[in-house]
């Protein structure tokens, strides 16, 4: 009989977020359980995914980490779900047109567009989408929880509000990788900052983010993934940090 695994899966975006987060995650967690799986864009905004259907498409994802990764349900802990939050709870007011808009320009207050209407559809869907995914804690019968970078991980890792091209995206993350990959303890100081990491429990984080503009600010809740494991350990770890397993 194959040895039983622990594995968590992490399930993010795209290739940069793999990139950043791969290496600091795998020794943090012990690299036997650590698993990212890429969503290929913000599942909460595509075109065929919608209210009906979207936690069937996050569970469609674990099922293809099983396949590719070779592990069986049983061995699944945890499904940590990250993505960003795009501004998307802003108000409408805050949505702003700019004719000469090629592409939605983000700022810390506004997003500027040539096409409201788009961008007010797009963040009622994604919302939507959102609420039914924070009040999720299950998913198949897995552990889940949805933590945000806002307005994306760049912002948060980088304090970048720029829109960025693939290439520079990439950029970043391979030059955050070198500098957290083999320092799993400076990476947790760092995404416990005060700078961005908003205090409260995981709910109260979620109703933080949702209000006002804070959804376009730079902020978010990953840490309290990485509390909750604190606490999980606190007997046999004094140190606060987290153990391998």
């Amino acid at each position: 009989m194959p040895k039983a695994k622990k594995v968590i899966l992490f399930i993010v975006e795209g290739i940069t977020d793999r990139t950043a987060l791969g290496g600091v995650l795998t020794n943090l967690l012990d690299s036997d359980v650590v698993h990212l799986e890429i969503t290929r864009g913000d599942i909460t905004t595509k075109d065929d995914v919608n209210a009906g259907n979207v936690v069937a498409r996050i569970n469609s994802v674990v099922k293809e980490a099983m396949k590719k990764y070779a592990f069986r349900s049983t061995d699944l802990q945890y499904i940590v779900h990250l993505i960003d939050t795009d501004g998307a709870f802003i108000p409408d007011s805050a949505i702003q047109k700019n004719p000469e808009a090629t592409h939605i320009e983000y700022t810390l207050d506004t997003i500027q567009t040539a096409n409201v209407n788009a961008i007010q559809e797009r963040n009622k869907k994604k919302t939507g989408l959102v609420g039914i995914l924070r009040g999720k804690s299950e998913i198949n019968k897995k552990p889940y929880k949805v933590f945000y970078f806002s307005r994306n991980m760049e912002h948060v890792f980088h304090d970048e509000i720029r829109e960025l091209s693939s290439e520079q995206k990439m950029e970043m993350a391979e030059n955050f990788d070198d500098a957290y990959a083999d320092k799993p303890q400076d990476f947790l100081n760092f995404i416990r900052s005060s700078g961005f990491a908003v205090d409260g429990d995981y709910n109260e984080t979620w109703n933080f983010i949702t209000q006002g503009i804070h959804s376009l600010e730079r902020w978010s809740n990953f840490h309290i993934y990485f509390e909750e494991i604190v606490r999980e350990n606190e007997s046999s770890n004094e140190t606060g940090e987290i153990p391998h397993n």
